[in-house]
């Protein structure tokens, strides 16, 4: 079992990649951490990586030839204004022409 701290805006998915090589294991990690798969991990808080996962050596080793470190998890996500054909209306606010 290893211990690894995660950076900022790291996904269970960007910590199963960059330490194990495949995005399945992100659900174990989570399991393994008492969190769901849907929670974000805080920065430089510690995990636990359990042991009995399959490993993709290849993509692993790619990761850390290239010293990779993903972190897409999105934090603050802003209010997009509705619009769009399925929100306007035939002669109110959608032009025809």
């Amino acid at each position: 079992m290893a211990t690894i701290t995660v950076l900022h805006n790291q996904s269970f998915q960007d910590v199963a990649i960059q330490h194990t090589g495949s995005v399945f294991n992100a659900f174990s990690i989570a399991a393994a951490n008492g969190m769901a798969i849907s929670e974000s991990p805080i920065a430089g808080s510690s995990l636990i990586i359990p042991e009995e996962m399959e490993i993709d050596v290849d993509v692993l080793n790619y990761y850390a030839s290239k010293q990779l470190q993903p972190s897409t998890a999105l934090r603050d996500q802003k209010v997009i204004e509705k619009r769009g054909i399925g929100i306007m209306k035939v002669g109110s606010n959608f032009k025809v022409d």
